[in-house]
């Protein structure tokens, strides 16, 4: 099973909408770097919830493997 998208993990929670997290792959696109972080850095997320859904991906990875 492939890991599930940090990105697709939060729209599809409501955490965030399709907007953000497109305007985010732009800049990761353009400038490189890691969604999480462009998410944290735009204010889209927190840091407490950037880890938490990290956690939650590892852990449905590890699940399922």
């Amino acid at each position: 099973m492939a890991k599930p998208m940090l990105g697709e993990m939060l729209v599809e929670n409501k955490v965030i909408t399709q907007e953000q997290l497109d305007r985010a792959l732009e800049v990761q696109t353009s400038e490189g770097g890691l969604i999480g972080i462009i998410l944290v850095s735009q204010g889209v997320i927190t840091e407490q919830t950037l880890v938490e859904y990290l956690a939650r991906q590892a852990k449905i990875v590890t699940t399922s493997e």
